[in-house]
């Protein structure tokens, strides 16, 4: 006997693509308050330490801010990503009959089409959305920490 798959309706497919963009929302709320949050801290450790203070140590704690926002921030965009290759993956199936993974918001499931090397947490820190910004100001200390310990 052949397995019959239901049809899925319109509003079963709306609200499941509805949660779906709302995952993806959340994380690119997320990543973007990530990156305000390491400039408000950068900009505020580096303004509001005394002068006298040893600034290898300044350029060390803005260095540690920026790298652990850095891994952060690639955290929420790699599940953002995953999110938009849930959300295509429920388009084309749903429309197909296929109900596996009917309302599951996991984006780790198989039902994906990302390849494992964008799964890298680490490929998406290097992307071309967040190295600019945070690659940029490890540049920026690693250079004033040469050229203050040069002089």
């Amino acid at each position: 006997m052949a397995k019959r798959e239901k049809s899925i309706s319109t509003e079963v497919l709306h609200k499941e693509i509805d949660l779906i963009q709302s995952c993806i929302n959340r994380m690119a709320q997320n990543s973007f308050s990530c990156k305000g949050w390491a400039l408000t801290l950068i900009a505020g450790v580096s303004t509001l330490i005394p002068k006298n203070v040893n600034k290898l140590y300044l350029f060390i704690i803005i260095l540690c801010i920026d790298l652990c926002f850095w891994w952060l921030d690639s955290f929420y965009v790699l599940q953002e990503k995953k999110y938009r290759e849930k959300y295509s993956w429920v388009i084309k199936n749903r429309k197909e009959g296929n109900m596996q993974f009917l309302y599951d918001l996991n984006p780790n499931n198989k039902n994906t089409m990302i390849t494992p090397f964008d799964k890298s947490q680490f490929c998406v820190a290097f992307s071309h959305t967040l190295l600019p910004m945070y690659g940029g100001i490890v540049i920026m200390i690693l250079g004033f920490i040469f050229f203050n310990c040069w002089r």
